[in-house]
């Protein structure tokens, strides 16, 4: 039986829906498994403020999670930060808007949602702050510097725009100072360097003096793939990416098939 079992969020528990929430299926999988004494944890690429509620709905209400693509990890019952990491974004935000003048920005605030540069479109539906000049933006230590470029397609909701990846190359960030992470549409993620899914996984782990190789991880797109190496059993759901699957030791049915309670049913009922 696993020591402490992870889960993605978008494409793993939550379908690539907008609105859309955790079924019963995989609601009922998981309270059966902190029913076993086994704690369940969120690894997620969302700011905690976007993924509050679907972490409610999976009838979660305490316990370690891993927030930020690991920049974050929070204790659910008494919001008390057991890791925030902390950078400075500046020479991410100059080498961007060098290599491409048409970017935009957003920085994740300590206190919950997101402060944006002053054209930055707000096209989705989150916690929104101050928008703030490029000068001002860029002196704000953050947890997760987001940046969009120009884009001609969304590339799937699994994929990895080329045009983000492209910029990534233009830009050579130092990888001392910095990690990307590269989404969809235009879409990546600055992060402190060697932070990672994985990166925070392990330090809820440790607090819960569960080894890595107890761990059984879930995932579907590439942010999962440093976790994936680093748990004892990485899970991809069945309609992720080859090189995702490939990464994984086992492929669980799809998100619209319940892929997590299917393979969570083997150790803790069905």
């Amino acid at each position: 039986m696993p020591g402490l079992v992870a889960v993605d969020i978008d494409g793993t528990v939550l379908r690539h829906e907008p609105g859309s929430l955790p079924s019963g299926a995989v609601v009922g999988s998981l309270r059966a498994v902190l029913d076993a004494g086994v704690p369940v944890v969120v690894a997620t690429a969302r700011a905690e403020c976007e993924a509050r509620r679907v972490v409610a709905a999976l009838g979660l209400t305490e316990g370690l999670h891993v927030y930020s693509h690991g920049g974050l990890v929070r204790d659910l019952a008494d919001g008390r930060d057991v890791h925030r990491g902390h950078f400075d974004p500046r020479a991410a935000v100059e080498g961007f808007l060098a290599a491409d003048p048409s970017a935009t920005f957003i920085v994740e605030h300590d206190e919950g949602g997101w402060l944006t540069c002053e054209n930055y479109v707000r096209g989705f539906p989150t916690t929104w702050r101050e928008r703030l000049p490029h000068a001002e933006l860029s002196a704000t230590r953050t947890v997760m510097l987001g940046v969009r470029v120009a884009c001609d397609g969304t590339y799937g909701p699994t994929g990895r725009c080329p045009h983000a990846l492209a910029a990534v190359d233009r830009v050579g960030l130092d990888p001392k100072r910095y990690r990307t992470d590269v989404g969809v549409g235009g879409w990546l993620a600055v992060l402190a360097a060697e932070t990672t899914k994985a990166s925070g996984l392990a330090r809820v782990a440790a607090a819960y003096g569960v080894e890595a190789a107890d761990v059984v991880a879930f995932g579907d797109s590439g942010n999962d793939l440093p976790m994936f190496a680093w748990a004892g059993h990485a899970v991809a759901m069945g309609q992720a990416l080859d090189d995702v699957k490939a990464a994984a030791d086992e492929v669980a049915p799809t998100v619209e098939e319940d892929g997590v309670a299917v393979v969570l049913g083997r150790w803790f009922g069905g």
